[in-house]
């Protein structure tokens, strides 16, 4: 099927009015979003797109600043979607002040337990290093969370595990991994749900199999069976 995440069980009910918040990572503008973001308007979400300053603000701003956008989305349905950073301003943004009203979240490629190739930045310099990591990550690294979902969503996450990205100028960078982020950095517990392929960082907002699982997810609650789905074993890399 060409069109995978079109699959008609998985669009919003026509009843309401069903919006997706997509969160962008680290450094970028959420431009790097495009392709899913248009790839769930096709199925029939309304999408919004958070931006947010990670080199210059803190997390804790960073989280206050998309509870509030959050907040003013209207619509009956909010689901929440955030790439790297993004996944972790959700976490928090979803603990500390959750919105009511029904919707699921997901990450895609987030470091939720700590960011090994943060703390490698950081060891190269003690002055450039927080300041190639910015602001946000560097509170994320400092000030870990407990490593358990305390949310009362449906979390569901998605992980890489193909090793191209910023990540492999270190060759000590640990595998599995999606080249930025470690899979056992995407392992939150008390989740409803964990899929990896191997696809790397950047790449899974690109694939056709990611689309369909958020769409999947968004739908359901949990992500599909699928034989490329995969805990790091899966060699194949087709998206």
């Amino acid at each position: 099927m060409a069109t995978p995440w079109l699959n008609p069980e998985w669009r919003p009910p026509a009843s309401e009015r069903a919006t997706v918040v997509m969160v962008h990572g680290a450094v970028v503008d959420g431009q790097e979003t495009f392709l899913l973001r248009r790839r769930l308007r096709q199925l029939g979400y309304q999408t919004r797109l958070f931006k947010y300053r990670s080199m210059r603000r803190g997390l804790d701003h960073n989280v206050g600043r998309l509870a509030e956008f959050i907040r003013a989305t209207e619509s009956d349905i909010v689901h929440v979607i955030g790439h790297s950073m993004g996944g972790v301003l959700i976490r928090q943004a979803f603990e500390q002040t959750p919105d009511q009203r029904p919707g699921r979240l997901i990450a895609i490629g987030s470091p939720l337990l700590d960011c090994w190739v943060a703390h490698r930045f950081l060891r190269l310099h003690p002055h450039i290093g927080p300041l190639l990591i910015g602001k946000s990550v560097h509170d994320h690294i400092t000030h870990l969370p407990e490593p358990v979902w305390h949310g009362a969503r449906d979390f569901g996450v998605i992980a890489g595990t193909y090793p191209f990205g910023i990540g492999a100028i270190f060759s000590s960078l640990p595998v599995p991994s999606d080249g930025v982020v470690l899979l056992g950095e995407t392992r939150l517990q008390g989740i409803r749900d964990h899929v990896a392929y191997r696809i790397n960082h950047f790449g899974l907002l690109a694939s056709k199999r990611c689309a369909a699982q958020v769409a999947c997810f968004l739908a359901t609650g949990a992500f599909y069976e699928d034989v490329s789905r995969n805990d790091a074993t899966i060699a194949t890399g087709e998206t």
